[in-house]
């Protein structure tokens, strides 16, 4: 059962959720759903060897179960006969595109090396069609299976019950290491079940049991599947193999399987599940437990958590438990479904008992619960998860959650727009509400460790930023508002309009514009690391949120006390181009005014040179030269006269020599006198040297 934590009481302890061992206790109480087991089979007829393999045909339609199966002309018919084949390397079980099948589907057997053995179709048509139809607990059941591919089936289970039903199950059960199993291209939906949060139940399980023999999955991937409406989990692995720290316990009441058979973990190995469909169903879209080193990547997950019968409880889009060094990566996770406080409903959950987890490159958005989840329990604490260059755009209730028993969170460089949706939660669930934007960081209890680096949160209301714990918020950008909620432990805060390209469209509007007061502004990351869209980050003074501006030379930030006259923004007198000028409004010009450079890191500064066009029209005639040296500007040239000697687009330049050099990150230039023969003035660019 997928737990989740409980809302708050007034004067009470906050816990984000109950003790996952608590709620399994609890549960053993109730009685165990009975489960229909499958159809009877005969013995399996065991494999000959052959040197390349046998193709095996499977025709609904005009089959003969006494056939050979070896030709389309001599093909079986029932499921019930392709069960009893034990698969060789290279053999071919193949059923016929555009035609249907009741029942269950046992795969059994084994490739080799180089040398898979394959299930699949032949023919034209729509991919072969086994429904389970309710009257078995799996449709398609693959066995202790190495070196085995299953491509192309649409897989049902639906009978309109409660019972826990799986379309496809990858099973094994005292079988050592299984390695190189592929399951591809399959459309599986329609599966029903309790319609909540049941592990035993799910459109594509991997479930590994048993006590005697270390078992695990090496090189498993599954990929380019479409897994919908199902009555609990789109896709999820699992294995008795997880008892470490405080994980003792595997849903006894979910799986009828008791904690004496949950021992020492061992964990599936070279996991890959990328590049996936999931839509519409009750409980997590996609949740690997117990791996090592597995990459879930390139996953559409919509709607997960929704059409929930529970009236309680909830999920995650992507959500993990028992795993080490788990990446989760250029994944798009939206709608997910919220009961009320204490439900979850985020995108992404690094759950109990994982270490050092990476959530680089996703699209989080329209999520009801918030963006971020993590959160664990005693004995069994989750560690130094990094969440970094993901864009969070519309995510409700809390962005970023962050509860019992984690430490050393790092959230660094990630762009948060924050538009304050109002999510509502309809009756009949127990937390039927309205619920505004509550948080954009909320910390529950004990969370430690947590640092708050490079982000750009967008956001557009009063929702505030948790500092419990000792919590280290440094070089964030914070805007949105016409007074901007920032912590004031960011001693590095920008409060400024981050100027993004088109915030509210795709991705690519969050990117930086060229004078974004981002840029080159961030806090040192790691060597190495590349932004959403994979341009490479320099380890120093980097930008912030998830974009590296790549698009023109950089850029400093330029500001004036002027009205800017048009679209002559300010940067142009930094850009590098002495054809591209910012001007001032005409007859709003007043001496004495400023204009500010901000290099955003030290430069060494020994003269400034002015360009300008149409100078004696237009030119700055009198000038004062400043530095900052950290708390207040220095006059480093005073009253500075330029005689400029023409009014045409002949670009001029005049010089100020300073007495010393200067190493400084902001210039300022204070105008006392300039021609306004237009009414107002201009400069075509500003250089030093």
């Amino acid at each position: 059962m997928r737990t989740s934590h409980t809302p708050h009481v007034p004067g009470a302890p906050r816990t984000r959720r109950r003790s996952l061992i608590g709620v399994l206790l609890a549960a053993l109480a109730l009685p165990l759903p009975a489960v229909a087991a499958g159809p009877a089979q005969a013995a399996p007829v065991p494999h000959r060897d052959r040197a390349v393999g046998t193709t095996y045909y499977v025709d609904a339609a005009s089959g003969d179960d006494d056939a050979s199966g070896r030709n389309e002309a001599a093909a079986w018919k029932s499921l019930a006969r392709a069960s009893r084949l034990t698969l060789g390397p290279g053999d071919r079980l193949l059923f016929k595109a555009g035609q249907r099948w009741k029942g269950r589907l046992d795969v059994r057997g084994a490739g080799a090396v180089g040398n898979p053995a394959f299930v699949g179709s032949y023919g034209s048509g729509a991919k072969p069609l086994i429904e389970g139809g309710g009257t078995t607990d799996v449709a398609v059941r693959l066995e202790n299976v190495h070196d085995l591919t299953l491509d192309g089936l649409e897989v049902t289970n639906w009978s309109d019950s409660t019972t826990p039903r799986s379309g496809v199950n990858l099973f094994a059960k005292d079988a050592g290491k299984l390695s190189n199993v592929t399951l591809r291209n399959l459309n599986i939906h329609d599966i029903d079940g309790p319609g909540g949060s049941t592990v035993s139940s799910a459109g594509l399980l991997v479930s590994i049991r048993g006590n005697l023999t270390p078992t695990y999955f090496d090189n498993l991937v599954v990929e380019k599947n479409e897994v919908s409406k199902v009555r609990s989990y789109g896709i999820i692995t699992w294995s008795t193999w997880s008892r470490r720290n405080g994980m003792t316990s595997l849903y006894p009441v979910e799986t009828g399987i008791p904690d004496s058979e949950v021992v020492t973990w061992t964990p599936s190995t070279g996991v890959r599940i990328r590049d996936n469909s999931v839509h519409d169903v009750t409980a997590g879209g996609i949740t690997p437990m117990h791996t090592r080193g597995a990459v879930v990547e390139g996953n559409r997950v919509h709607r997960a958590a929704t059409g929930r019968l529970n009236l309680k409880g909830g999920n995650v889009g992507i959500w993990w438990q028992g795993n080490d060094d788990l990446l989760v990566q250029r994944n798009e996770v939206s709608g997910t479904g919220f009961n009320g406080p204490g439900t979850d409903g985020h995108g992404f959950d690094a759950d109990a008992d994982n270490n050092r987890s990476v959530v680089q490159y996703n699209y989080s958005h329209d999520n009801d619960g918030g963006f971020f989840i993590t959160v664990s329990f005693k004995g069994a604490p989750t560690k130094d998860t990094v969440v970094r260059y993901n864009l969070s755009k519309d995510d409700g209730y809390e962005v970023f959650s962050l509860s019992t028993e984690t430490s050393g969170t790092v959230i660094h460089n990630n762009t948060v727009d924050a538009s304050g949706r109002v999510v509502t939660v309809h009756p009949p669930y127990a937390g039927a509400g309205d619920y505004p934007l509550g948080r954009i960081v909320h910390i529950y209890n004990n969370a430690s460790g947590i640092e708050i680096r490079n982000n750009i949160f967008r956001n557009r209301t009063t929702a505030g930023y948790d500092t419990a714990n000792n919590t280290v918020y440094d070089s964030n950008l914070y805007w949105g508002t016409d007074a901007p909620v920032a912590p004031s432990g960011d001693i590095n805060a920008i409060k400024a309009d981050p100027k993004l390209v088109s915030v509210g469209t795709d991705p690519a509007g969050y990117t930086l514009r060229a004078d974004s007061p981002a840029r080159g502004r961030g806090a040192a990351v790691a060597q190495g690391l590349k932004d959403y869209f994979g341009n490479p980050v320099p380890g120093t003074a980097p930008d912030r949120g998830f974009h590296q501006f790549t698009g023109a030379p950089y850029l400093p930030v330029v500001t004036t006390s002027y009205t800017t006259l048009g679209n002559s923004h300010p940067y142009r007198m930094t850009d590098g181009d002495t054809s591209t000028a910012w001007s001032s409004v005409a007859d709003k010009v007043a001496f004495p005014g400023t204009i500010d450079v901000d290099y955003r890191q030290p430069v060494s500064i020994g003269s400034v040179t002015l360009h300008t066009a149409f100078a004696t029209g237009q030119g700055v005639k009198q000038v004062d030269v400043q530095t900052w040296n950290g708390s207040s500007w220095v006059t480093q040239a005073a009253g500075q006269q330029l005689a400029w000697s023409g009014n045409t687009s002949a670009v001029e330049q005049r010089t100020i020599t300073l007495p010393q050099r200067v190493t400084t990150e902001r210039l300022r230039l204070t105008v006392r006198d300039a021609h306004l023969q237009w009414g107002n003035f201009a400069v075509y660019e500003i250089r030093t040297a």
